[in-house]
């Protein structure tokens, strides 16, 4: 716990946010569960759109918490790249997903 205390901020963020959108996409896949049932239905319907908000909102966050972290972080270039890295690799997937879909790769 010490080594958290350590870092800087756009550091924690960019640990933060591959978690989150990990965790946002289990909500999603666990809350189709709700979708058909009556009284639990409303779970199914904020569930999905709340992970959905959440996702669109980390890929977007991902490309600006990079680019603070190239202003603001003042480290060796190595480690400042595995960071940067970890901190863009949601906005990285999803970049690559639209591209892949652009030329029907998928």
């Amino acid at each position: 716990m010490k080594n958290l205390k350590n870092l800087h901020l756009t550091q924690k963020i960019a640990i933060a946010i591959p978690v989150l959108f990990i965790l946002s996409g289990l909500t999603k896949r666990y809350v189709e569960r709700f979708r058909f049932s009556t009284d639990f239905r409303w779970i199914y319907e904020y569930g999905s759109n709340g992970a959905f908000l959440l996702i669109i909102f980390l890929v977007i966050f991902s490309f600006a918490n990079s680019i603070l972290m190239l202003r603001d972080l003042k480290i060796e270039w190595p480690k400042k790249m595995l960071w940067l890295l970890l901190s863009s690799s949601v906005f990285l997937l999803a970049a690559g997903l639209m591209i892949a879909i652009e030329f029907d790769i998928v």
